[in-house]
């Protein structure tokens, strides 16, 4: 499932996918620090299967379509502070 809706009529999308759950966390937890809504799925897959990663799914960051351009502006400003 690449895109869904909630039942506001909201569009949710995958927004990214990585390699391991901490960086997912570490992503998730800015977001949500800055406002933005979103989740992981795939979790369960990366503790199983430790070599898990992204060419076969990855660990996927989910949020409203509505906040990509934010999401892409937090966490550029995140990188590039070099945090």
């Amino acid at each position: 499932m690449a895109n869904a809706k909630n039942r506001d009529g909201e569009k949710v999308v995958i927004y990214s996918y990585y390699n391991t759950l901490s960086e997912a966390y570490e992503a998730k937890n800015l977001l949500e620090r800055n406002g933005i809504d979103c989740f992981i799925s795939n979790e369960n897959m990366a503790s199983v299967y430790p070599m898990f990663d992204s060419n076969l799914g990855g660990v996927r960051l989910h949020l409203f379509e509505k906040d990509v351009t934010e999401a892409d502006r937090i966490l550029s400003d995140f990188s590039a502070s070099g945090e």
